[in-house]
């Protein structure tokens, strides 16, 4: 995923290996007790919501019922709901193929065959809340990785404003929540050069980013980001980044999806969600961008590796999206490049 780098001014930085990634949380120095308490939170929502072991996914992953617990009833109410927006697209239920073939994250994982990734079996209705228990149908494999970090960003700060905290950051990875104004960077899907330097415009700003180059199984063919319509890797973009106002957990599901979708499909979701701006980067090395105006300052940097990036015409529409030339020395074969 693109990395972006926040920055503020008169906070402290700490950071904790949580939920399968570093968190970086920036607060003023009076704040450092909330600091500890924000570990310990997502600590506890990783606990729920993880499908490793000994978490409460996995037990439902290898029993199919577990006690009720409302942290996970909570993601999974909330996946059900992105799985509509999103047309399917974003799916929890791809776990038989993440968790149970791939293994993505594991010592185990593999290449399975493609007579097995076309059996698995996904049915997000497949899931049930009960009362007293959750519980899914046999054959359900459950995998949040597309919308946990996006959770857990948005309840950490749910807690620190409660706490009337209201300057600082909250990273986990590319989910990124600055509580009043903060600048960061976009990163090269191929290097680790930056492309663009955006500060925000609005307290609250939610980001987001996917990316098919961190996660995978012997090459970056075999990447985490798998359309669960088709069992099939995503194929058209290699950086998926979101902004919105104050719902991580939303515009994580959205990357999730939108990584996965065909070209046409996703420039058609966007089109109707315009509380989300984005930059997408696709795997022929073309910035397609839009909608980011009320959110974000945006700079374009002199990019080290000969991006070249034409200026806008005057009759550009601010909402469209505006392809962008990201010309890298082999972006006929990103795939061999990417970092």
């Amino acid at each position: 995923m693109s990395e972006k780098t926040p920055s503020s001014t008169n906070l402290i930085t700490r950071t904790q290996a949580i939920m399968s990634t570093f968190v970086h949380i920036s607060l003023s120095q009076e704040h450092n007790k909330a600091i500890s308490e924000s570990f310990a939170q997502l600590g506890e929502i990783e606990s729920s919501l993880s499908s490793y072991v000994p978490h409460l996914v996995y037990q439902l992953n290898q029993t199919h019922t577990i006690p009720y617990n409302p942290t996970l009833a909570h993601a999974i109410t909330l996946s059900k709901a992105y799985y509509k927006e999103t047309n399917g697209y974003f799916d929890i239920s791809i776990g038989s193929i993440s968790k149970s073939l791939y293994h993505f994250g594991e010592e185990n994982s593999t290449v399975p065959t493609q007579k097995a990734l076309q059996n698995a079996k996904r049915n997000i209705e497949g899931i049930f809340i009960h009362e007293h228990n959750i519980s899914t149908a046999q054959g359900i494999v459950l995998d949040l990785g597309g919308i946990g970090k996006g959770y857990g960003v948005d309840k950490v700060v749910e807690r620190l404003s409660e706490q009337n905290i209201s300057q600082g950051i909250v990273a986990l990875s590319g989910d990124i929540r600055c509580l009043d104004v903060c600048t960061f960077e976009l990163q090269s899907p191929y290097s680790e050069q930056t492309f663009a330097t955006l500060t925000a415009k609005i307290p609250q700003l939610s980001i987001s980013t996917s990316g098919t180059y961190r996660r995978y199984v012997g090459t970056q063919e075999n990447h985490h980001l798998i359309n669960p319509k088709t069992a099939t890797q995503g194929k058209t973009f290699v950086s998926v980044s979101l902004f919105s106002h104050a719902n991580n957990a939303k515009i994580d599901a959205y990357a999730t999806a939108i990584s996965v979708m065909p070209l046409d499909v996703a420039l058609s979701f966007l089109k109707e969600h315009d509380e989300v701006g984005f930059v997408l980067v696709k795997s022929d090395g073309k910035i397609v961008y839009g909608n980011l105006e009320k959110f974000v300052t945006f700079t374009w940097l002199d990019y080290k590796e000969n991006a070249t990036i034409p200026s806008n015409t005057k009759n550009s529409n601010t909402n469209a999206p505006k392809a962008k030339s990201f010309t890298h020395p082999d972006t006929t074969s990103p795939k061999m490049i990417g970092r």
